[in-house]
């Protein structure tokens, strides 16, 4: 179970983002203390707002940074500047706020395994940097790059902590659903809400059926974060479950969450991505012995009663 070992101040870096929202949910379910730092303290691309808003923040005993700004799908691709440029400006602002106004904290940097090279096998964290990332997502990984490396860097040379955890992809309530922004596994749900309420004859699936990838419910994931967070300290680590999914067993889980008989198609041209990227998480696996609760059908249904009132 997790647990918030110390009971020491978090503080949460985009309470407001997908991920950070249900941090807030989770510590409030639990009543653990934390301190949000959401759109309204300001952009964190802009170092004053950043140095600012870590010397108003009460001291802390660990910082959860989950800012990022993301995109995905097709739209990466004409966009690497600018997702480069704007998230290396807010990994670099974060990385020396923490230096001057928050050093006593442990700074847990949520990573991506796009920030890996490609592989055809499960990527353990020794091959970071290893080789060139998928080119839909070089800005995007660059940036995460350059955060993973910082946070080393900078625990080095001014004696902080630091973690820096590549994370499965996420799904659960309330997570975007603008094609742009969505993940593979809350696009598919939508799309299926949609296109089942619509009198569709088919489920439309984007992307290749045996294309593999990590999936996780939100909350098993903050447990995971958790769990790592108890258990590591000064590395880079990938803090998943080692069950991989395929897209097809995704879009079957979501038809069987909903009831809904139409076949799956998958029409030709869509965006794809890398075909296999999963990360080997023995390490933390092994010294934690988490695993998840939340069955794939179990976590669909989950976001289908709260998303959009299917029962």
């Amino acid at each position: 179970m997790a647990s918030n070992p110390d009971g020491g101040l978090t503080i949460i870096l985009g309470s407001d983002g997908f991920l950070g929202r249900n941090f807030v949910r989770y510590f409030n379910e639990r009543g653990w203390a934390y301190h949000a730092v959401g759109r309204s303290a300001g952009d964190l691309a802009d170092p004053d707002i950043a140095l600012r808003a870590f010397k108003d923040a009460p001291q802390a005993e660990r910082i959860l940074h989950l800012v990022t700004c993301q995109r995905t799908g097709q739209v990466q691709y004409g966009i690497q500047g600018e997702l480069i440029a704007i998230n290396a400006r807010i990994h670099l602002n974060v990385l020396e706020a923490w230096r001057q106004h928050q050093p006593q904290a442990k700074l847990i940097s949520t990573g991506s395994s796009c920030a890996f090279p490609e592989s055809d096998k499960p990527i353990v964290e020794a091959e970071f940097q290893s080789g060139p990332m998928h080119p839909s997502v070089r800005g995007y990984g660059l940036a995460k790059q350059l955060l993973a490396v910082g946070s080393e860097t900078y625990a080095s040379q001014y004696g902080l902590r630091y973690l820096h955890l590549f994370l499965a992809t996420v799904y659960g309530p309330d997570d975007h659903k603008l094609p742009e922004r969505t993940h593979f596994m809350t696009g598919m749900i939508d799309r299926a809400v949609k296109e089942m309420r619509g009198g569709a004859s088919a489920f439309t699936v984007w992307g290749e059926p045996d294309t593999v990838r990590d999936l996780l419910y939100v909350d098993d994931q903050i447990e995971a974060i958790l769990a790592a967070d108890g258990a590591f300290e000064n590395l880079m680590l990938n803090c998943s479950s080692n069950a991989p999914v395929t897209i097809d067993q995704s879009a079957r889980a979501v038809v069987e969450a909903l009831g809904w008989t139409a076949p799956i198609t998958y029409p030709p041209g869509t965006f794809k991505g890398a075909s296999y990227k999963t990360l080997d998480a023995s390490q933390f696996l092994g010294k934690t012995g988490w695993a998840p609760k939340t069955p794939l059908v179990e976590g669909v249904r989950k976001v289908l009663a709260n998303d959009y009132g299917v029962a």
